[in-house]
């Protein structure tokens, strides 16, 4: 790395240099923007292999992905659980007024919540035993 031969310049560039950094300084926010803060929508906490939606919470298989795919300012929750090999459990927050107990599941709390499963083709071994113990895990 090739020095500066002149002390005056070495010092009148390190200035300059503090001088750009603290001009930078105004444009980093010094607190979250109120937008960041309150985004509207439904809030998830998802860890490992757990997913809380606050209103119900689950566990899914640590290999698996979470999709939420509502929208911000949708009241209902929308989500898919994928499996690697294929497949996925599609879970939707319905209102009462749409209730059949053949393909929703009505929690303690009132949430009501509709179920599909859809396999891969052809199917992983493991995964019907997955879903089922993903669906027997949400609770309110």
């Amino acid at each position: 790395m090739r020095r500066f031969q002149h002390p005056v310049l070495a010092r009148l560039l390190l200035l300059w240099s503090l001088f750009a950094l603290a001009a930078c300084a105004s444009l980093v926010p010094a607190s979250a923007p109120p937008h960041i803060k309150n985004t509207p929508g439904a809030s998830v906490i998802v860890t490992d292999n757990t997913f809380d939606a606050g209103l119900f919470r689950l566990e899914y298989p640590r290999t698996w992905s979470v999709v939420k795919t509502s929208e911000a300012a949708s009241p209902h929750l929308v989500v898919y659980f994928q499996a690697p090999a294929g497949g996925h459990v599609f879970l939707q927050q319905v209102e009462p007024s749409d209730y059949s107990p053949d393909e929703h599941m009505a929690l303690p709390n009132g949430v009501i919540l509709k179920l599909l499963v859809e396999a891969a083709d052809p199917p992983a071994a493991a995964f019907a035993a997955q879903a089922r113990r993903l669906i027997a895990s949400i609770r309110s």
